[in-house]
């Protein structure tokens, strides 16, 4: 016997073909729920690393006043090295503990900063408002005087404009070309 296909059966067979072909792809793929909320994007905060400060004197015999000079490498922007010389002067400093014992300390501050071009002797005096130059006192009583990220405000003597120094340790392995930081200048 001879079957005779009409165009009735064929339409039949492919609406059967593409259902389960709909079914078989369905059944396979991962299925995504439409109705996830949607969580908003979370920021860490992060603080900015601070560059290690960087010891340019130690004083291991305290006494009551001590003078110090320092050059500073700063031709690349001045034109010219700088020399700084300073004071440090000694304060006892009393806290109370929450034991109630009172403590005594002496502690150092850099006074009478001034700079001096090594090549043009133009003089200034050095605002350190910042605290870019600093005393620390160590645990056996010596005194190293670091130099930390910030600014010198170098203030001439004559009616000129004041110069801004700024000092910028490495942060990574503390030297550019060699130099322990870099100076920039304004």
């Amino acid at each position: 016997m001879k079957t005779i296909s009409t165009q009735k059966h064929h339409g039949l067979n492919f609406y059967c073909c593409l259902l389960l072909s709909l079914l078989l792809f369905s059944s396979c793929t991962t299925r995504m729920d439409h109705e996830v909320e949607k969580k908003p994007d979370t920021f860490a905060a992060v603080a900015p690393k601070q560059a290690p400060a960087v010891t340019v004197a130690a004083i291991t015999e305290p006494s009551e006043e001590v003078y110090f000079d320092l050059v500073a490498r700063t031709s690349n922007c001045l034109g010219e090295n700088i020399w700084f010389g300073g004071k440090l002067v000694s304060e006892e400093k009393i806290s109370l503990a929450s034991s109630g014992a009172i403590t005594e300390a002496k502690v150092y501050r850099i006074a009478e900063l001034t700079a001096t071009g090594l090549n043009s002797n133009k003089n200034y005096q050095v605002s350190n408002d910042k605290n870019t130059l600093k005393a620390v006192t160590g645990s056996q009583g010596e005194v190293y005087i670091q130099l930390t990220q910030g600014e010198l405000l170098l203030l001439p003597q004559e009616d000129e404009q004041p110069l801004v120094l700024a000092y910028q340790p490495n942060p990574t392995d503390g030297y550019y070309d060699g130099m322990p930081g870099r100076w920039s200048c304004e």
